[in-house]
């Protein structure tokens, strides 16, 4: 068997035993809807760790590593408790909820990191330490938390799906289109072997998956979800963000000298290879689904 086919095979049997998992937290609605919760702490916090490991530089600058996996855990409990506060009776408690909270919450971890960095760290590397800390917990946890937010939508498990779907399918045609089309390097300096090909391939997935998706959708609950049109266009622009957000982590594992952000998953390397793709794509449709009036 070529290194290709076995390549190709772990990844197939990685996904074969993670799916129904990720399928059942998506899907359940039991135990007050703490499966996303926690399926989104375990998945935002290994990716924040993973970037942790790879952005340490030693003694000129590493991220607080405890106070910014304490910080991700509360960030995501915070997005939990806005998004089914209802369900939980504490609706009231959090009528003045809105971008305040978020803000009052990052100002803490601010300062919290800035009293560490003063009285636990030297001066060398401070602006770096609390560079990284900080961006990983914006960047990485923030975006991820917005699974939960996704959820708590009307139709939130449909959302959820056809996301994940799209990303997946942008992912898997990029990877084989690249493999059997791929002539033409896209010269991006962050991931220097994709090819135009993969890229384009990527591309026609994500659209093709959103327009079956909403049609699967449509078929079984007699309306649809989003227009051809959305679809077509929502299809761009999520394949667009997700390759951003796998050529920012590219850009950062090579700043690092790392292949992959871990091992945890065979065949796909880390959680953060995972759910690159997923950071800027989640809340953009997200945001969409509001705009467009999503209760």
């Amino acid at each position: 068997m070529s290194v290709l086919n076995r390549e190709t095979m772990t990844r197939i049997l990685s996904a074969i035993v993670t799916l129904p998992v990720l399928v059942y937290v998506i899907v359940t609605d039991n135990f007050l809807c703490l499966p996303i919760l926690l399926a989104t702490v375990v998945i935002s916090l290994f990716c924040l760790y993973e970037f942790y490991m790879i952005a340490d530089r030693g003694e000129d600058g590493r991220a607080f590593v405890k106070t910014g996996l304490l910080a991700g855990l509360f960030l995501n409990v915070l997005m939990y408790l806005f998004a089914f506060g209802k369900m939980l009776g504490i609706s009231g408690s959090l009528s003045l909820f809105d971008s305040r909270v978020v803000t009052a919450f990052f100002m803490l971890f601010i300062t919290v990191i800035l009293v560490l960095q003063l009285f636990t760290r030297p001066l060398k590397g401070a602006a770096y330490s609390l560079g990284i800390t900080v961006f990983g917990v914006f960047y990485i946890v923030l975006s991820l938390s917005h699974l939960i937010l996704l959820k708590s939508l009307v139709d939130g498990v449909y959302y959820i799906i056809i996301l994940v779907a799209v990303v997946m399918l942008n992912d898997t045609g990029a990877y084989f289109g690249g493999v059997m089309f791929g002539k033409h390097k896209a010269g991006i300096e962050a991931s220097p072997n994709k090819s135009w090909e993969g890229y384009f391939s990527g591309l026609l997935f994500s659209i093709v998956a959103f327009i079956i998706t909403n049609q699967i959708f449509a078929s079984f609950y007699s309306r649809e979800l989003f227009t051809m049109i959305e679809c077509a266009l929502l299809g761009i622009v999520v394949s667009v963000f997700a390759n951003i957000g796998d050529l920012v982590e590219s850009a950062v594992k090579r700043d690092g000298g790392f292949k992959d952000s871990g091992r945890i998953i065979p065949g796909h390397g880390g959680m953060w290879d995972v759910f690159d793709a997923t950071i800027f794509a989640l809340p953009f449709f997200y945001y969409y689904l509001i705009y467009k009036g999503i209760p």
